[in-house]
């Protein structure tokens, strides 16, 4: 089963160099209807990424609501007139939109149209995306698990972890998360952050310096 939807989706990453952020575009290769995952300062760049391959924007999911990663939601919004979805304990990330370096003064507000919650499963062209809740870098922080993939926004990196520092960030949720959530999936699962390259679950669960899984302490 994992194969055929290996098979059947792929995955392109359009990487912002100015904060080495990472938007990915979902596609069910046998049709035109993509999903964007946190459009950032790349959002030019991926829109022309979706015309010259004819693609159409179903729908904008977010990982959590930091500038870097949803300033681009507006442009892709407008251009494909496509719904907006979040976790709703991060609506309080997006008043900071303008606060980052780099955002055009006049880029429009973050509108959200539907609300992610922990466990839902999006049904999408026949594909199952299950959201997971990974508090820790933000309140509403989640990941997507699609297939052997998982979409891990700023919550798991490759040898690194999210920062938990800033507003609505919490290290002990943090590690929770990453335990409890993301360590429980299989060894194989590929992972997908929001900034940097890909790695897998069971590489982080071995050598991650910050979140080791217990049993390799």
């Amino acid at each position: 089963m994992a194969e055929a939807l290996r098979d059947l989706v792929e995955l392109a990453v359009v990487v912002d160099p100015t904060y080495d952020q990472n938007c990915y575009v979902l596609r069910r290769r046998d049709t035109a209807s993509v999903l964007v995952i946190d459009p950032g300062l790349q959002s030019s760049r991926t829109l022309q990424l979706l015309e010259e391959r004819g693609l159409r924007c179903e729908r904008i999911l977010l990982t959590h609501g930091h500038p870097d990663h949803v300033s681009g939601v507006p442009a892709v919004k407008a251009a494909h007139r496509c719904p907006v979805a979040m976790h709703p304990d991060d609506q309080e990330q997006l008043v900071a939109l303008h606060m980052l370096p780099g955002v055009p003064a006049d880029t429009p507000d973050v509108v959200v149209d539907e609300a992610l919650h922990a466990g839902q499963v999006l049904q999408w062209q026949g594909v199952d995306i299950e959201v997971l809740h990974t508090p820790g870098h933000t309140r509403g922080s989640v990941c997507f698990h699609v297939g052997e993939d998982l979409l891990s926004g700023d919550t798991l990196f490759r040898r690194a972890v999210g920062r938990s520092d800033l507003p609505g960030g919490s290290w002990p949720a943090l590690v929770a998360s990453i335990e409890h959530s993301l360590y429980s999936l299989p060894a194989e699962t590929i992972v997908f952050p929001g900034h940097g390259e890909p790695t897998t679950i069971g590489e982080e669960m071995t050598a991650n310096p910050f979140v080791t899984h217990p049993r390799f302490r």
